[in-house]
């Protein structure tokens, strides 16, 4: 089904003219995610397929949000498949302590920083990054879960080929 928005005038010209709006159903695609990163946080591949699925939708105010969401679970799963003895304070502090505290890698800790910074600008009615949009965040976070798959892809062959 297709919904079009009908113009019946344009200056003083009469025209009778049809756009495009949006068709419904919307066949959503779900993003790809690297198993590492499943396997650590598989409540990250829900809430980031979920906040892309309200993206397709149109639904881009409430997306913000679920990526924001998605990197926050990410991180603090990570975190404690690290650090597992220390699991019930990394749930307990806030995003960008847990990021200063327990994140060890300098290009992990970097871009996680900026994804969050991003993130909490679409949860805040003030905005920090005006010239940053959602967009810079879905990127920020494909940084992240790049450099999250590095670390544990490094760890696992390290481990095996000691």
């Amino acid at each position: 089904i297709g919904t079009y928005k009908r113009t019946t005038s344009q200056g003083e010209k009469m025209v009778r003219d049809f756009k495009f709006q949006r068709s419904v159903p919307i066949n959503f695609k779900a993003p790809s995610i690297a198993e590492e990163i499943v396997v650590i946080s598989p409540s990250f591949k829900k809430i980031f397929n979920e906040a892309a699925a309200a993206e397709s939708m149109g639904l881009g105010e409430i997306a913000g949000v679920g990526y924001r969401k998605a990197l926050e679970f990410l991180i603090k799963d990570f975190c404690i498949n690290q650090k597992p003895e220390d699991e019930i304070q990394i749930k307990s502090l806030l995003l960008g302590k847990v990021i200063n505290t327990y994140v060890e890698d300098p290009n992990l800790k970097a871009c996680a920083k900026r994804a969050a910074w991003l993130g909490n600008d679409e949860t805040h009615y003030v905005r920090k990054w005006e010239c940053k949009d959602i967009e810079d965040l879905k990127i920020l976070i494909q940084l992240t879960c790049s450099w999250v798959s590095s670390n544990v892809l490094t760890a696992k062959y390290m481990a095996e080929m000691a």
